[in-house]
């Protein structure tokens, strides 16, 4: 997982469906999980001494980066040798005394209610014969704010704009007298070494064999040319296509969560 690296899905623990998100800044990782159908959210944010002394306690120690590699794994659902769950204070709590060989839940305590909103994202890793846990503990952050809400639909909508029309415009049109431009000389050139190739042929026993097969190569070489440049085109389109699609569907999202 590379710095400014976001990776975002939905996944579902026990019949609910959550939204992920991971962010890794500069020596910080950051993780949010929302409740689609509430919209409630809960953030937390792990420096890799955090990281790195949380691995170490397990007994399985993980430097800060590869943890962060095997989360993005994990969320991305890349490699099933990691895997997610979601779990409360007390499903933690109930999860500990298992492994200690404790039977039976724990009995009740009286738990604070910062505690108890509280939800842990365990990070599961799987090797032969064990399975570590890592819990990463995430705050309560209540619902979004209408307000923050707004703003940053407007941000979306300023960005979305800007992407439409770099992405219908400009580009395209420079993308397309560049690949005509290109398209006619290559046509050209085409048209040059065939004309070539027949004087060659027509010379009959005076043409030697090489200098045909020469010109041969090199109009398909110029054709195998273009075509890796139409599909960069049509690669690079794809991208800004894809782009606001994205933007698209986090812009709806976030109206539909303003209306809540």
């Amino acid at each position: 997982m590379e710095v400014g690296t976001v990776v975002q899905e939905e996944m579902k623990f026990r019949g609910v469906e959550f939204s992920i998100k991971t962010e890794l800044e500069e020596g910080l990782l950051t993780v949010e999980i929302s409740d689609v159908m509430t919209a409630d959210q809960w953030r937390g944010e792990f420096d890799p001494a955090y990281i790195e002394d949380l691995t170490r306690k397990t007994g399985n120690f993980k430097q800060f980066p590869i943890f962060c590699s095997m989360l993005e794994s994990a969320v991305s659902k890349r490699s099933e040798a990691v895997a997610l769950d979601l779990l409360t204070y007390a499903d933690l709590e109930l999860l500990r005394n298992r492994k200690a060989g404790v039977v039976g839940r724990p009995r009740g305590q009286q738990q604070s209610p910062a505690l108890s909103a509280k939800r842990y994202l365990i990070l599961i890793y799987t090797v032969e014969f064990d399975r570590i846990h890592y819990p990463l503990p995430l705050p309560y952050m209540g619902k979004p704010d209408p307000a923050a809400l707004q703003k940053e639909i407007r941000a979306l909508r300023a960005e979305l704009s800007a992407l439409s029309h770099r992405g219908d415009t400009r580009p395209s049109d420079y993308e397309t007298r560049r690949l005509r431009a290109e398209l006619a000389l290559v046509r050209e050139e085409k048209e040059a070494l065939a004309k070539a190739l027949e004087r060659l042929q027509g010379a009959g026993a005076g043409a030697t064999p090489g200098a045909a097969i020469g010109l041969r190569d090199a109009v398909r070489s110029l054709e195998e040319q273009l075509l890796r440049e139409r599909a960069k085109s049509q690669r690079s389109a794809s991208k800004r296509g894809q782009e606001q699609r994205v933007l698209m569907e986090q812009l709806e999202e976030l109206v539909a969560l303003a209306i809540l």
